[in-house]
């Protein structure tokens, strides 16, 4: 499995894309990538109306990557005072474990140095999902101090766990 074209969203990527969020965060039964979070939080990660205000921020791209046509990855690059947010990395559940995360990841990096001033990269995990929390060391990230509680009022999800929390990570390019 690869990606064979890169794009970046539209807002007539928006259902597909909503599809694609949702199954591969909160998926039911045996779709469930090893990136799913179903265990901690319920609901949906992402509805139409917040990927199509996402898609129409200031400074926020959707990036894609396709496989013959079809959405199979996405990532989200958001530049906020100064800093680069990436959020929303997602591979399709049957696509995970072919390097595809890794290469998302790095196109966004690539991308948003290119894009803009700015050589800081931040993101948040999920405190609990330490696999993922890994994942983002192995590829030069740090952890650092600073946490939030999860976002339980946001629209993205009900936590099924008490005090769930978020954890920034960082990485300096260049």
């Amino acid at each position: 499995m690869n990606i064979d074209e890169y794009r970046i969203a539209t807002v007539k990527d928006v259902p597909e894309l909503v599809g694609l969020i949702n199954n591969s965060y909160r998926p039911n039964g045996a779709e469930a990538g090893w990136t799913h979070e179903s265990e901690l939080i319920e609901g949906e990660r992402i509805n139409t109306q917040q990927l199509a205000e996402l898609l129409e921020r200031e400074g926020s791209t959707v990036l894609l990557g396709l496989n013959r046509g079809e959405i199979i990855s996405c990532v989200n690059i958001n530049e906020e005072a100064g800093a680069i947010y990436l959020a929303m990395l997602t591979v399709k559940p049957s696509c995970q474990n072919f390097g595809l995360g890794k290469e998302m990841l790095q196109l966004a990096e690539e991308y948003a140095e290119n894009q803009y001033e700015s050589s800081v990269f931040n993101l948040f995990v999920i405190s609990e999902r330490r696999e993922l929390f890994d994942f983002y060391l192995r590829r030069g990230y740090e952890a650092t101090e600073i946490s939030s509680d999860y976002p339980a009022n946001a629209g993205v999800g009900t936590p099924k766990i008490n005090e769930l929390k978020l954890v920034m990570l960082t990485k300096q390019l260049g």
